[in-house]
């Protein structure tokens, strides 16, 4: 009992996330794989670049380089391919969201404010 204690807010809100990228995949607004994401990306037609948990640094720190020269965010998620894969249905470790409203939600889920949002 002791060892889930901490671990069931971690999961909400994990939960949320994957929720959400779920619906963003049923939408049709999410591409998964690097070459796909990359390509999304240099088109402009991403506005967040998601990766595992699990993904390598080297795969990560190429995703950042492709959401810089976009202009876009890029964040690593909790979530591991596994997890990310049961709720999207998906095979990779990396995803670009291409609807800006589904971005914006996952990024206040996590917390994260996007630099160019004002204060309410």
């Amino acid at each position: 009992m002791r060892c889930t204690s901490g671990w069931r807010g971690r999961w909400r809100r994990m939960d949320k996330e994957l929720s959400l990228l779920g619906l963003c995949r049923k939408a049709g607004k999410l591409q998964w794989g690097f070459d796909m994401c990359r390509e999304s990306a240099r088109a402009k037609k991403a506005a967040l670049l998601v990766a595992a948990a699990d993904v390598s640094e080297k795969t990560y720190k190429n995703l950042r380089y492709e959401a810089d020269r976009a202009g876009i965010r890029a964040v690593r998620l909790s979530a591991d391919m596994a997890e990310l894969g049961r709720a999207c249905g998906i095979r990779a470790g990396v995803a670009s969201v291409e609807d800006p409203g589904f971005a914006k939600a996952i990024l206040k889920e996590r917390g994260d404010r996007d630099p160019g949002e004002k204060e309410e």
